[in-house]
């Protein structure tokens, strides 16, 4: 399951083959088969939920080893723009590339795809509120978090650079610095 993910992340649904993730896999073509009897579909959204939940536990982690809210955003997109930089550029957002192919054609990959988004909301939301953020706050500040990474993340990878991303940061630091000084 990782090869597919990291091949969807880098090449998108469409643009990977089963040879590709065979091949990537070292796996014998009987096996894929045998384990996803209803192709690649079947694999796509084991694996967007595998690399799904794979985010969520790093957004879970960031907030339970943070000490602000400040601090925990940080993480979270300080671990967004490593991983890109490590990729040379080439994977980005674990879900997003087949979100945006497959939401609209396909009812499992998109299911996958809002659910983990949804999770990830969710797991911003905890960690705000955690650090003091109220509930409704959380709710709006979380969406506005990961709609700014998420942004963010696909202009760094397009532009092949963490400018982008360090930019959000410093946009989120100063939303999260106004939050507190109205409460």
């Amino acid at each position: 399951m990782a090869a597919a993910a990291r091949l969807f992340r880098q090449q998108g649904y469409h643009g990977t083959a089963l040879q590709d993730i065979l091949a990537t896999a070292g796996s014998p073509r009987g096996s894929l088969y045998f384990h996803f009897p209803k192709g690649k579909e079947e694999i796509g959204a084991a694996a967007l939920s595998i690399a799904g939940e794979a985010a969520r536990q790093a957004i879970a982690h960031a907030a339970e080893t943070s000490e602000s809210a400040e601090m925990f955003v940080v993480r979270v997109a300080r671990g967004m723009a490593s991983d890109l930089e490590k990729s040379g550029f080439k994977e980005g957002c674990p879900i997003a590339t087949t979100a945006l192919e497959t939401s609209a054609q396909s009812d499992v990959l998109g299911a996958t795809t809002r659910n983990a988004f949804q999770k990830w909301e969710l797991e911003i939301k905890r960690g705000l509120f955690r650090f003091g953020i109220p509930a409704g706050e959380a709710d709006l500040t979380a969406t506005l978090v990961l709609s700014q990474l998420e942004g963010a993340l696909l202009l760094a990878r397009t532009y092949c650079t963490l400018e982008p991303m360090h930019r959000a940061e410093r946009a989120l630091k100063r939303l999260l610095r106004a939050d507190q000084k109205t409460d």
